[in-house]
């Protein structure tokens, strides 16, 4: 019997590598007649540049950047020789797991170590840069990450702004005139599957709570992102509220799309074909999958819903082993999933749960395995 490990991320806890690592351990230790195939996925966001680079054999880089607090951090990008690509993920850089839950606040992160991690590659001489934009703790539209690279952001008095959420309260004008020396010859393909555009009712500002906001502070990044909205469409003629994927990661989508020419991709996409998910489903019995939480959101063109939507084309019974599961989850039960398990069942708390996941996956899986094989 083959059992597909596919799952995605669990954000906050654990990446998909290391999810698929530990079902793939308690389901060898059940039995040895089931052979395992581990393919972990992601969207753009955390684990993104590990499976791509990982899937044409490159190699990975690390360098120290500018955190989203500006305190450094320890950041990793992957690097494909051969193709002179370079897999870069914001979340290493300006990702939510960096700021400690009671200091997060999108008003002041920033994206400056994204650009870093950018600048680095480009001057080892990497021509594509592939960027995943999930899991962000900012939403300050990249003019972090596009300062490093060389754009300068003014405001009425030609004086730069502060490179945050706030500081496009201010903004008049952006200055890319150094920034397309530096890019003329790199390409930037972002991935990303959050389709939220920059502002309005699906906007950006659907995440700020996430990320940290407070009720106070959602009219501030309201009009922040309306600014920079109005100074893009004056200054680039693009209106960011027509491009589906503008406001990914706190609005940096849009950004790099309006002022680098940078192209939206389908994050899960990119993995998906790169790993060759289909064929592996097509040759599997049995399909097991998940992420963090499980909820009505999942059934809206998440990496879950797609991988679920494969294995009910191909017939195959799909497991879902997820943080959390809502009662919406039901739903995917009309489409071949046969069992959910929430490791929430097996906590106290959802600390706890997110704490000793690793033991919590393979003591679960151990269970599933003795199941399907007595």
């Amino acid at each position: 019997m083959k059992i597909l490990v596919a799952p995605n991320s669990y954000k906050e806890s654990l990446n998909s590598i290391e999810v698929a690592r530990h079902i793939a351990a308690g389901l060898r230790k059940a039995s040895r007649k089931i052979r395992i195939a581990e393919v972990p996925l992601a969207d753009g966001g955390t684990g993104t540049a590990q499976i791509i680079t990982k899937a044409f054999d490159g190699e990975f880089k690390k360098k120290e950047v500018i955190g989203p607090l500006d305190k450094k951090v320890a950041a990793m990008y992957g690097v494909i020789p051969r193709q002179r690509v370079a897999v870069v993920e914001l979340a290493e850089a300006a990702g939510l797991d960096l700021v400690p839950k009671g200091k997060r606040n999108p008003l002041i992160t920033s994206t400056k170590g994204v650009g870093e991690l950018i600048q680095d590659a480009i001057s080892n001489r990497y021509r594509k840069i592939i960027l995943g934009i999930g899991d962000s703790a900012t939403i300050d539209c990249g003019v972090g990450a596009l300062s490093v690279l060389g754009a300068r952001f003014l405001n009425h008095a030609n004086k730069e702004i502060e490179l945050n959420c706030q500081g496009l309260l201010g903004l008049q004008k952006v200055d890319a005139s150094i920034l397309y020396k530096r890019l003329k010859r790199v390409k930037i393909t972002i991935a990303s599957d959050v389709k939220n555009i920059l502002t309005g009712r699906y906007g950006a500002l659907v995440y700020a709570r996430q990320k940290g906001a407070k009720q106070k502070m959602l009219p501030t990044i309201r009009k922040a992102l309306a600014n920079f909205k109005k100074v893009i469409l004056n200054q680039y003629g693009t209106d960011l509220d027509r491009i589906p994927g503008s406001g990914a990661a706190g609005g940096i989508g849009g950004a790099f799309h309006a002022i680098l020419g940078a192209e939206i991709l389908s994050g899960f996409g990119l993995v998906q074909g790169m790993v060759r998910l289909e064929e592996e489903i097509k040759t599997s019995d049995l399909v097991i999958t998940g992420e963090g939480r499980i909820d009505k959101e999942s059934f809206y063109g998440k990496t879950l819903k797609r991988v679920i939507d494969m294995a009910y084309i191909h017939k195959k019974p799909v497991i879902l082993i997820a943080g959390s599961i809502t009662q919406d989850a039901k739903i995917f039960n009309k489409y071949g999933v046969i069992q959910q398990y929430s490791l929430l069942k097996s906590s106290k708390s959802t600390q706890k749960a997110m704490r000793n996941a690793p033991k919590l996956l393979e003591r679960l899986a151990y269970t599933i395995g003795k199941t399907i094989i007595p």
